[in-house]
């Protein structure tokens, strides 16, 4: 990266609770290791005897970009100009009024409470960027970089052509009615793809990539982790992941050579460790179903594969990635129970 384009940022919080600091901690350390962001953090930064004061106002005063982690804490204690909030509170209040509109150096992170409850005042016209959940952690933590080096959450489209306003064809009957026979025709192409050789044809090379994924992450986790990643698979229609006692499995079925009609690909997430071949298991530690997805396959209009249940639509690699983090987000939350606070 090129230093010129790294950004410093300012992390502003209350001491809610021991957790609260500790979610704050490593945000910020995540942010700097696999994002380049330079963190200032009271927790980095101040020891006995450094002046609080003068490092709340050099830190804001440098900072490109400040991170306010909003909870009903901090808005208590920024409202009523409440010790170390309230001084910042202050003082980001005080450079936003004097910041050109256009200026976006504050971004409130939303961890706790709603905007009703933990927005302070001063910050109640900004859009912010919510991090309550933390199933949806590791997708939060990459817009949020985005946002710090101004890069767009979406695209935005190229410009198409002026039209001439004086064509009797620009009409907005005609061009809803052309919209509607382009998808209509673009819809039966992709039906009589699926519901086809190739479409089956397709549903096996698909699930030949997902056993494919599936063996790299997990040949790449054996080496890179200490944990004990695992697999199994028949060659008939299962593969299983585990690590500890967590495991994920999937299950295929085409039941047609000529179609991918009434063909699905199930993903289930147990707490607990899967046998393909073992059926059985001690009385008590039967694995548990934790949750249960079942997709079809199916093409976008661009003509790429995608799974789809009633909820959402995923990629391979998508699919493989949330089975993944299911891993070692409860690997995580297990061990942890026994590390020293």
């Amino acid at each position: 990266m090129n230093e010129n384009n790294r950004k410093r940022v300012f992390v502003s919080y209350s001491w809610d609770n021991q957790e609260h600091q500790e979610w704050v901690l490593n945000l910020s350390k995540e942010l700097m290791k696999k994002f380049g962001v330079d963190i200032i953090l009271d927790q980095f930064e101040l020891s006995a005897g450094k002046d609080l004061t003068y490092f709340m106002e050099s830190s804001i005063e440098k900072a490109d970009k400040v991170l306010v982690i909003l909870t009903p804490n901090y808005k208590l204690k920024a409202e009523n100009r409440s010790k170390g909030v309230g001084y910042e509170t202050s003082m980001i209040s005080q450079e936003i009024f004097q910041s050109p509109i256009s200026t976006v150096k504050f971004i409130p992170i939303l961890r706790e409470g709603s905007l009703a409850t933990s927005t302070p005042k001063f910050l109640k016209s900004k859009i912010y960027h919510e991090m309550v959940d933390d199933s949806k952690y590791i997708n939060k933590l990459y817009e949020l970089s985005q946002i710090i080096y101004d890069k767009p959450l979406i695209e935005k489209p190229e410009l198409g052509e002026i039209p001439d306003f004086k064509d009797k064809k620009i009409d907005p009957i005609i061009d809803i009615a052309i919209a509607v026979s382009n998808e209509e025709k673009l819809n039966n192409e992709i039906d009589s793809i699926m519901e086809s050789f190739q479409g089956a044809s397709l549903f096996k090379d698909e699930i030949e990539k997902l056993k494919l994924m599936l063996n790299e992450k997990i040949k790449l986790y054996r080496t890179s982790t200490a944990l004990p990643f695992n697999h199994q698979l028949n060659n008939r229609d299962s593969y299983v992941i585990s690590v500890l006692k967590y495991s994920v499995s999937f299950y295929w079925n085409l039941p047609f050579s000529n179609t991918v009609m009434d063909s699905e690909l199930v993903v289930r997430y147990w707490n607990g460790v899967i046998h393909l071949e073992r059926g059985h298991y001690f009385p008590g530690r039967e694995p548990k179903v934790v949750k249960e997805t079942i997709y079809s396959l199916d093409m976008d209009y661009s003509k790429n594969l995608l799974w789809h249940n009633q909820k959402q639509k995923m990629t391979t690699s998508e699919i493989v990635q949330q089975a993944f983090l299911y891993l070692i987000e409860n690997v995580q939350k297990e061990k942890s129970k026994k590390f020293r606070s």
